[in-house]
């Protein structure tokens, strides 16, 4: 077993953690390097309290946020570590998603959680022995109780073509939303109304309607400068970080599923989240999320998951002009 404590991968978001290697294969205690195949971690925090989104909440749940980060952060740690991903190679996510299996251990207790994520990690697009891509998936448990999944995938591009990739969809979103123009908000929610006290973490505006009757589409403008600036590390590209879209799809389906189902804010959780990236979100640029209601009962009531709770399926397509740059199949639920 190879094991790590803090100051690595990145303290100042996960403060103190452990990471264990499990290694498949001997080679990886002598070389600390690992064959190109699955190799199996074990992760362990305190889910912070005292910090700028994290410790600003009037939510009675922990943050799907902070296992999603702190899997991708530790993929970029074992990436460069055991499987040789040069420091050159620019990681995107290109997918993620993550699953409250059990609500109540999410449930906050007015004391310190500790977390931690059993996680596999494969190595894709194998070249001389080196992973162009990787993919992980992981268990979470709070608590020692299990009660989530988590997965994330990397790719790992050249500098050059990551660059050539991001000019690219600039251009392509500069030129349609010009014509275009930007989205109009009725104004921006009460911080509550999104989980939040203060109001500097509110990223989203209030909605309007822009679906035909009986159709109903919500757009809501996004700020994506005021996103970006929720960043967690020093030193990061200058892109959104993809994992904010956690934060942002929270706040949407907040707002959306009060709108749609009459939801209560400060009752409702985001219990499933399911992204797809398609390219690079620039943070100078207007971004707007629109949003639909998915699997809807016949009758139009709300749906239930199997303990009887109400929860709504919502489908997010965020834009940035007319180009699409995440699409997110996401659920929240009603704790009553």
């Amino acid at each position: 077993m190879d094991t790590f404590t803090a100051p690595s991968p990145t303290p100042s978001f996960l403060g103190a953690h452990h990471l264990v290697h499990r290694p498949a294969s001997p080679e990886a205690f002598l070389l600390k390097a690992t064959a190109p195949i699955r190799q199996n971690f074990a992760f362990s925090a305190e889910l912070p309290e005292e910090h700028r989104l994290f410790g600003d909440s009037v939510s009675r749940y922990h943050d799907l946020l902070f296992p999603m980060e702190s899997l991708r952060r530790t993929m970029l740690f074992a990436a460069r570590r055991y499987f040789r991903v040069p420091a050159s190679r620019h990681p995107v996510v290109s997918s993620g998603s993550a699953e409250i299996t059990h609500l109540d251990a999410w449930r906050r207790g007015g004391r310190r959680a500790g977390i931690s994520l059993e996680l596999g990690m494969t190595p894709l697009d194998i070249v001389g022995g080196v992973p162009h891509g990787l993919e992980c998936e992981a268990a979470v448990s709070i608590d020692g109780e299990r009660c989530g999944i988590a997965s994330v995938r990397l790719a790992f591009l050249a500098q050059s073509v990551y660059d050539s990739h991001r000019a690219l969809g600039r251009r392509q979103s500069e030129e349609s939303a010009a014509w275009l123009g930007d989205p109009v908000s009725p104004g921006m929610p009460l911080p509550e109304q999104v989980g939040h006290r203060d109001s500097r973490n509110v990223v989203v505006g209030l909605p309007e309607r822009t679906g035909a009757e009986g159709d109903d589409e919500l757009l809501f403008p996004i700020d994506a400068k005021a996103a970006a600036e929720l960043r967690f590390e020093a030193g990061a590209p200058d892109d959104m970080p993809p994992m904010l879209f956690v934060e942002m799809s929270r706040q949407v389906g907040l707002l959306a599923a009060a709108e749609l189902r009459g939801f209560v804010p400060s009752y409702a959780v985001l219990s499933r989240w399911q992204a797809s990236f398609r390219g690079f979100t620039e943070p100078g640029l207007p971004l707007h999320c629109s949003v639909r209601e998915g699997v809807r009962r016949k009758d139009g009531k709300v749906c239930r998951d199997a303990a009887g709770r109400p929860v709504v399926e919502l489908r997010l397509s965020f834009l940035q002009g007319s180009r699409v740059v995440a699409r997110v199949s996401a659920s929240v639920l009603q704790d009553c």
